[in-house]
């Protein structure tokens, strides 16, 4: 649904960011999403998810919340299912990190079935996944900043509201130049009909990272879950 809210401008940029965009400090934290569109037949419709998302140096993890119950119910479904089973990315925590010469590897951490799952670049489509590092860490490209206005509302120590319009259509980003992310971004229609709100919620950090607890785990290759 993001994609399909945010205005072009929001999903990349070609300028540099460096003037927003400073040193990104490790971070833990609760993202939480709600968007809600209403049909022209007068229906609205609401979706509400969370993930925990961790950014240490260049690795970031993101995991959609899920309540047990229900992975435990889809799990079962699935797994007795008779025949070749293909791998649900979004029931597994992303994995990525990108190496000193700039190149990324993206993983999925399938704790249910202790499995880590690489995904070649040729196979990015298959998840879903723009390999946008600059979107991935800061959880929006900081240059966008960079078009849009700043505004004098209240907002908290080291954090600035902006805005921008484009068409039918308003985008607001609360930027914390402290924590190196937004810590709220909405986007809505004019009109009222469609909207969007993500929140991030800073938690500490774990003594043990997520990555440092997959001793044990198999390690696979999307295609081999491939018909």
């Amino acid at each position: 649904m993001m994609r399909l809210l945010l205005p072009l401008w929001l999903l990349g940029s070609a300028l540099s960011f460096q003037a927003q965009a400073g040193e990104a400090p490790d971070l833990a934290a609760r993202i939480s999403y709600h968007d809600r569109v209403t049909s022209s037949d007068g229906i609205a419709r609401e979706n509400s998810w969370q993930e925990k998302w961790m950014r240490v140096g260049n690795q970031v993890w993101s995991q959609r919340l899920i309540p047990l119950p229900l992975a435990r119910a889809y799990h079962a479904t699935h797994d007795a299912t008779p025949g070749h089973k293909h791998f649900t990315h979004q029931m597994a925590a992303r994995w990525v990190s990108r190496s000193e010469e700039g190149e990324l590897q993206l993983r999925y951490a399938d704790s249910w079935h202790n499995q880590l799952v690489e995904v070649p670049v040729e196979e990015y489509g298959q998840v879903a996944f723009k390999p946008d590092w600059e979107r991935i860490r800061y959880l929006i490209n900081p240059a966008l900043l960079q078009g849009m206005t700043p505004l004098d509302e209240a907002a908290p120590e080291q954090a600035r509201w902006y805005e921008g319009r484009e068409g039918k259509q308003r985008t607001r980003i609360l930027w914390s130049s402290r924590w190196q992310l937004p810590l709220v971004v909405e986007s809505a229609s004019l009109d009222g009909y469609r909207s969007y709100r993500m929140t991030v919620t800073l938690k500490t950090l774990p003594k043990q990272l997520p990555w440092q607890q997959l001793e044990g785990y198999q390690t696979l290759d999307l295609r081999d879950f491939f018909d």
